[in-house]
């Protein structure tokens, strides 16, 4: 999408539908993953938003939206909704035919006899297990609910999408955000729900059509249980089925297995078995869908980005460090920052981070001593990959200090005040260590030109809370552990 595009459209093209710009900015994020992208002008895009009182979500989103439309990932999106269905009704008629080729199995059709027992073992049999897994799912995180919905996801892709990057990461961030929000379970009863209702009605509609056009003889055969046990068990499965009004054979009537031929009892027997697969595997699915669509309506806005994740506190801090200055009363933002700061101090971990800006390869590295405790010493050259790699590490760590080795006759830019402001946002206390070699030892008596073009520069662009050293002890000395032992690097 090109830098064209009006605020206002922006705006509307970014969230019309929350749970599928979530799904946009996770795909987003996994491709970043691999690689930060190219975003100057998707950054600038969503930075502007700010000026229309867009919260950070939305800047996000229309973040997302701009690199979405450059990399195919909305056309995508849009054919995977559109796959999605056909790809359920094509599982949809296999499990149809599965269930009409079930209950053909279940009928003996040379000698026209039915083991009623093990017919409904055989059309219950692998519905009982898959729905008693996806009972489990619901309580163990993470859980899909039996794998339909990742076949179902898999399917889709594979026909809506293909193979490459975007589209793996259009189906991992949708199956991200769904574990995320707890419904993966939720969503993956919809499908074998939908499926399995499908197979039993096909199952029950092909036993109905056998049944009534051609004679069958009902009955049991065990070689292990008894005749008394088998019909206790057909009486005991048959006391749900009765309380809504399917035929169960009296114990006089199961008394007769054994003697002439009986077309009431085939009959009665008949209504039995499919009564119980309607009332132990149709409706125990349907019931089970209903509640699956009744808990993704209700959880489906859940379905957003954690803005809590290093990614996007990278992200807004980022987005914090571009948008434009609206300095009113300057006593009041003082006091505010100051707020800020002490809240984001109580956050911190105990730690220093030390990290080398853009220094000359003369210049030895690392320092030493090094204070403690040490949680990252890093040296980066100032590629935006190197930058953004670091700052998602210290928005994870979160030290309590922070000193950032600059050169110091070397003139600060406009890469180097974005470094720093993204930086403030993930740490206690920022410090600046304007380096030289050799190592100083000391504070010098009178700043040099370029410690002083950097103190200067510090206080143009408003970054007075960033304290500049010119030596290593002063820059690495801790007030809150002076007596702290150092790490010799």
């Amino acid at each position: 999408m090109s830098s064209s595009w009006r605020d206002d459209s922006l705006m509307q093209a970014a969230a019309p539908d929350a749970a599928v710009q979530a799904w946009l900015d996770e795909a987003v994020r996994l491709l970043e993953a691999r690689g930060p992208l190219e975003d100057s002008d998707a950054m600038r895009q969503a930075a502007a938003q700010a000026a229309h009182g867009a919260s950070h979500r939305q800047q996000i989103a229309t973040r997302s939206a701009v690199l979405g439309h450059r990399l195919g990932l909305q056309a995508a999106l849009a054919r995977l909704r559109h796959v999605a269905p056909w790809a359920l009704l094509l599982m949809a008629l296999l499990m149809g035919l599965a269930g009409v080729l079930l209950a053909g199995a279940v009928v003996d059709v040379q000698d026209r006899r039915i083991n009623v027992l093990g017919a409904l073992v055989a059309l219950l049999g692998a519905h009982a297990i898959t729905f008693l897994l996806w009972l489990l799912a619901l309580l163990w995180p993470g859980a899909d609910g039996g794998g339909v919905a990742r076949l179902w996801a898999q399917l889709t892709a594979k026909l809506a999408l293909g193979r490459g990057a975007e589209p793996q990461a259009l189906l991992q961030g949708g199956l991200r955000l769904l574990a995320r929000a707890r419904l993966l379970p939720w969503v993956g009863g919809l499908a074998s729900h939908t499926l399995w209702t499908l197979t039993l009605l096909a199952a029950i509609a092909a036993l109905l059509f056998a049944l009534s056009f051609k004679r069958f003889t009902l009955g049991w055969e065990s070689t292990l249980l008894t005749p008394d046990t088998l019909a206790q068990a057909v009486r005991t499965l048959g006391l749900l089925p009765g309380w809504l009004g399917f035929s169960v054979p009296d114990a006089a009537l199961l008394q007769t297995q054994q003697a002439a031929p009986s077309a009431e009892r085939d009959r009665q027997l008949a209504w039995w078995l499919i009564g119980c697969v309607t009332v132990y595997g149709l409706a125990p699915r349907l019931i089970a869908l209903a509640a699956c669509q009744w808990v993704w309506r209700l959880r489906r806005p859940r379905l957003a980005p954690d803005l809590g994740e290093p990614y996007y506190r990278q992200l807004i801090a980022r987005l914090d460090a571009l948008a434009p200055p609206t300095v009113i009363d300057a006593d009041t933002v003082r006091h505010d920052w100051e707020l800020t700061r002490r809240s984001l101090a109580a956050q911190t971990r105990d730690g220093w981070a030390v990290l080398g800006f853009e220094l000359p390869p003369e210049q030895p590295w690392p320092p030493a001593p090094l204070p403690a405790p040490l949680l990252l010493v890093l040296r980066i050259d100032g590629s935006a990959g190197e930058r953004q790699q670091v700052l998602m590490q210290l928005a994870e760590l979160r030290p309590r200090m922070l000193v950032l080795a600059v050169h110091a006759q070397s003139s600060p830019d406009r890469g180097t005040e974005r470094f720093l402001r993204e930086l403030l946002p993930v740490c206690g206390q920022c410090r600046l260590w304007l380096a030289a070699a050799p190592w100083d030892e000391g504070e010098p008596a009178q700043d040099s030109p370029g410690a002083a073009r950097w103190r200067r520069w510090l206080a143009e662009h408003d970054l007075n809370e960033v304290h500049a050293h010119a030596s290593w002890r002063q820059a690495s000395h801790d007030p809150m552990h002076p007596a702290t032992p150092a790490v010799q690097a």
